[in-house]
């Protein structure tokens, strides 16, 4: 089957998204309307430079500005995971050591792998015990699952009276502040950086995303990297998609939103599924009692599509949900009711006894969510052999694996 008749398969089934991206199957928003396949052009006069924008693309950088006065803004088609990397290797000309606070995403450890700078991972609350002079805190918030992290406004400015800077990772919360009735925008931390992916909740194509930067010169040094690590043929469907999903944010009416969420969660509870409330009110993450990977694929087998499953839960994505919006929510909630227990599919366990002990030469790395189960150069425990089988159990990807094992099947000679 090739990948074009496998999108169309799940097209023509009607599959229902509780995943990013925020779009949800062209249903949120009138994303159509705007991205067609003849607006697909290439850097011709009038279109501007992506790398060195003075034209149109230097005005849609100050629309975006507008939503965190303050900061600068630079419209991304290579994903959040490009701009942490980017923002590192600009902030490592004026630091010598990285603090990763919390469950990071893999591109961080890949940032700071990249420039071979020494870093160290804490807890947030861990700030207040180091001299964070020469060096950069990198947070991440939301989580994956749309958990914040509390009082970043403080652990922020304790970072810059400490002469520190501070990266934060909210690739999960372009959408924050878009209400009074939403938690606040980690734009109003105040954070030297700030990343965020707005395909992920707001209605954008995958890999748009905008890094926001507080200093001037500092955004420079970032897009001196961004020249070089980003594509030299960036989308404008992309762009045009990050132009039309701030238009979605600053217009929006959460009536809608709210009305429909209180339903879905009455209809799951209904249901005897568990139903755990985020922070994020857009994350959901659910359980029953035949457990959480059972549930993931009782609701695949209805043709519901969930963003991640882990030991703690079902996670979802809900539709930011608005008047005259496409998405099949009557439909969602009749699939909920019929929902029934599937059959038990044992994954393929691969056989890690021979890792057992030895120290990891590749980040292993469950995927979703992409946070680092092992790093490189720590040493794999039986724990952790226990755990990446229960995973492959559970059919739950994970990379580096093949990685370790081929290395040592072949004594290290890689």
């Amino acid at each position: 089957m090739s990948l074009i008749s496998k999108l169309k398969g799940l097209h023509n089934d009607n599959s229902i998204s509780m995943h990013v991206p925020g779009h949800k199957n062209n249903t949120i928003g009138e994303l159509s309307d705007v991205i067609k396949a003849d607006y697909d052009l290439t850097e011709i006069p009038g279109l501007d430079d992506l790398h060195d924008p003075v034209e149109i693309l230097s005005e849609l950088n100050t629309m975006l500005a507008q939503k965190a006065p303050g900061y600068h803004a630079q419209a991304m088609v290579n994903g959040t995971t490009n701009g942490i990397i980017c923002s590192i290797h600009a902030i490592k000309e004026r630091v010598s050591h990285f603090y990763i606070a919390g469950d990071a995403h893999k591109s961080v450890y890949h940032g700071v792998s990249l420039i071979n700078s020494d870093y160290t991972v804490i807890r947030p609350e861990e700030l207040y015990e180091l001299d964070l002079d020469d060096s950069c805190v990198i947070l991440t918030s939301p989580s994956y699952t749309g958990e914040l992290i509390k009082d970043i406004e403080k652990h922020v400015e304790y970072i810059r009276k400490n002469n520190g800077l501070s990266i934060i990772d909210a690739a999960h919360g372009a959408h924050l502040s878009i209400t009074n009735n939403f938690e606040a925008s980690l734009l109003k931390s105040g954070a030297d950086v700030v990343i965020e992916s707005y395909h992920k909740m707001l209605p954008a194509l995958t890999m748009a995303s905008v890094l926001f930067t507080g200093d001037s010169a500092l955004h420079q040094r970032i897009m001196h990297y961004i020249n070089q690590f980003e594509t030299s043929s960036p989308s404008y469907l992309v762009l045009a998609s990050i132009e039309y999903a701030q238009q979605f944010y600053n217009e929006y009416d959460d009536k809608e939103f709210f009305q429909k969420r209180g339903q879905l969660i009455h209809h799951l509870k209904a249901a005897g599924i568990d139903t755990k409330e985020q922070d994020d009110p857009a994350k959901l993450i659910l359980n029953s009692s035949e457990g959480p990977y059972n549930l993931e694929q009782s609701l695949r087998d209805s043709g519901v599509y969930s963003e991640m499953v882990t030991d703690e839960g079902v996670l979802w994505c809900l539709p930011l949900w608005h008047e005259g919006d496409r998405y099949p929510f009557t439909a969602l909630l009749e699939r909920i009711t019929k929902l029934t227990p599937a059959a038990f599919n044992e994954g393929t366990v691969m056989n890690t006894d021979i890792l057992e002990g030895e120290i990891c030469v590749e980040n292993i790395v469950p995927y979703p969510p992409g946070v680092p189960l092992v790093l490189k150069g720590n040493v794999i425990t039986a724990d952790v052999i226990k755990r990446i089988k229960h995973y492959q159990v559970n059919h739950v990807k994970i990379e580096g694996i093949q990685y370790n094992i081929y290395y040592y099947m072949n004594e290290a000679e890689l």
